[in-house]
């Protein structure tokens, strides 16, 4: 998803403290957060609130659970619960496994009355306003219950690339498909019926999403710039923007009288973004700067085309939107033993085992370092042991012990070396380069942190602890940690800041333009911590 051009000054960069938005696809609460989850939209979308922070912005972080998506249905009748109670423990556990990970949302709540009545209003004045078309479309129907059947309940093969697929978002190609276009395979496919919705018909709209695009320079990540280019070179598909059914929010626009209609979940995502960031904000109206969404791609059609459309007719039609320059960053899929972590099919890691047994920082270490930001990549357990090992355990430890050794109760109070100088440019450029808007990357901030480590532990092997120069370039190298790595490992962060005095107050983040002021006391010494006992997190 892209922003108008005049609103598209990329954040990140120093100049005037910016109002920026963040939020992450809410999680359908049909289970814990599995390692999927955590290293793909949700600790990026926390490295990336924490790393505007230190910049000096004024950032808003939330969501919710997503309540209304037709997997919580088919998850809590293969489980043989009910949905409600699926939900709620679902919610629960998210917000457990949430503080583990240490991602400080300002807000994470579940849909209620208020958040209900504000999605009914929103869609119900745009079909006011003639956004969108009734049709009369085919959709697979179960002769049994007497009910028609959409996204979550539909399997088959996407009809752009045969990999099997539900209906809505085909997540190997990452293209849209209705339900009744899926290819029927094998002894699930269901007769159709003729039945009448209301969609989002995109091509109507095109010349709208058109413009965005060719007025926008926010660049978007490859794999969705993928999705739409190759969506805008053929006629753009519409959109359920209700369904037939009782599941979710309800709307009544063809009358009292006629069947049951309710709002398509995906869509309500964007206004759930609106909903949820407000609340975040505590309802002040502000002039937003910059919104930084992040999904995974199978997600990325619908941010891509549905999301702005319906953002761009908000605003024609009077609603009270901003437009601000969005940036989505999407993800492509972590995969567990060559298969994409799915709560819904059983392929998991669950988060919250997994942090418990290999702690915050750690955690968010190797899954920042291996995040399939741009390309898919695999989870490996043993990988994650001789990963950490290598590139955080053993640095650290040979840091807090060698420096803490030798340099226990000295003061970094001398200019350092040019060594040192150059060394200290080299690695705050990686991290700024990480953490700015415009080229964030959690891996490049990973990879930053391994880098700065190992260099520290390197040079604390033969380190002239006579030469004040020498002595004073490694602490500054140290000290900068309590800012550098905060939005990475802010539990390391707050160790190395304790060090030296300078706890960090609750609530207040370290910031980069307070990064040359010296440490307000001498070193104190610092503990590595040991890395929490390994367990088998390998759910059965």
């Amino acid at each position: 998803m892209s922003g108008d051009s005049a609103h598209a000054t990329p954040g990140g960069g120093g100049g005037r403290r910016r109002r920026v938005d963040v939020t992450f696809s809410p999680p359908t609460p049909n289970g814990d957060l599995h390692l999927g989850h955590l290293a793909g939209p949700v600790l990026g979308s926390d490295v990336c609130a924490r790393a505007q922070k230190i910049q000096g912005h004024d950032v808003a972080f939330g969501t919710s659970t997503d309540d209304n998506q037709t997997y919580v249905v088919t998850t809590a009748r293969r489980l043989g619960t009910e949905p409600e109670a699926l939900i709620r423990q679902a919610f629960d556990a998210v917000t457990k496994t949430l503080a583990l990970a240490g991602v400080e949302v300002d807000l994470f709540e579940r849909p209620d009355a208020e958040y209900t009545a504000f999605v009914e209003g929103f869609f119900t004045h745009l079909w006011r306003h003639g956004a969108f078309d009734r049709r009369e479309v085919e959709l697979p129907y179960d002769e049994e219950s007497g009910t028609y059947l959409a996204e979550a309940f539909v399997t088959g093969r996407c009809p752009t690339c045969l990999a099997h697929a539900r209906a809505g978002v085909c997540e190997a190609c990452g293209l849209y498909n209705l339900p009744g276009a899926l290819l029927a395979v094998g002894e699930g496919a269901l007769p159709t019926r003729k039945v009448s919705i209301w969609v989002l018909d995109l091509e109507r709209h095109r010349p709208l999403l058109t413009h965005w695009y060719r007025s926008s320079d926010i660049r978007l990540r490859p794999d969705l710039e993928n999705v739409v280019t190759r969506s805008l070179a053929a006629p753009l598909p519409y959109i359920p923007v209700t369904y037939p059914g009782t599941w979710g929010i309800a709307v009544d626009w063809d009358g009292p009288d006629a069947p049951p209609q309710a709002v398509n979940a995906w869509p309500e995502i964007y206004v759930g973004h609106l909903y949820w960031l407000r609340r975040a904000r505590d309802n002040r109206r502000e002039n937003i700067d910059e919104l930084v969404q992040f999904i995974g791609i199978d997600n990325g059609f619908y941010n891509a085309f549905v999301y702005v459309a319906l953002s761009l007719l908000a605003a024609r039609h009077g609603l009270p939107v901003e437009l601000p320059a969005t940036r989505t960053l999407t993800n492509q899929y972590y995969l567990l033993e060559g298969r994409k972590f799915s709560t819904s099919k059983g392929d998991v890691r669950w988060a919250g085992e997994f942090l418990e047994a290999y702690g915050r920082d750690r955690t968010r270490f190797v899954l920042s370092l291996t995040s399939p930001e741009l390309q898919q990549s695999e989870f490996s357990e043993p990988v994650a042991d001789s990963t950490l090992a290598a590139r955080f355990d053993t640095p650290l430890a040979t840091i807090a012990a060698t420096l803490t050794a030798a340099l226990a109760g000295h003061r970094a109070d001398h200019e350092p070396s040019a060594w040192w100088t150059t060394a200290l440019t080299a690695s705050r450029r990686r991290f700024e380069q990480a953490y700015h808007a415009q080229t964030f990357s959690v891996r490049k901030a990973a990879e930053a942190l391994a880098l700065h480590l190992e260099v520290l532990a390197l040079r604390c092997a033969d380190l002239d602890t006579q030469d004040p120069a020498e002595t004073s370039g490694a602490l500054r190298f140290l000290w900068t940690l309590h800012t550098l790595a905060w939005p990475l490992t802010p539990d390391l962060a707050e160790q190395v800041a304790a060090a030296f005095g300078a706890p960090l107050a609750t609530g207040v983040p370290p910031l980069l333009a307070d990064l040359d002021r010296l440490p307000p006391a001498p070193f104190a010494g610092l503990t590595a911590p040991l890395p929490p006992a390994p367990r088998d997190t390998r759910t059965p």
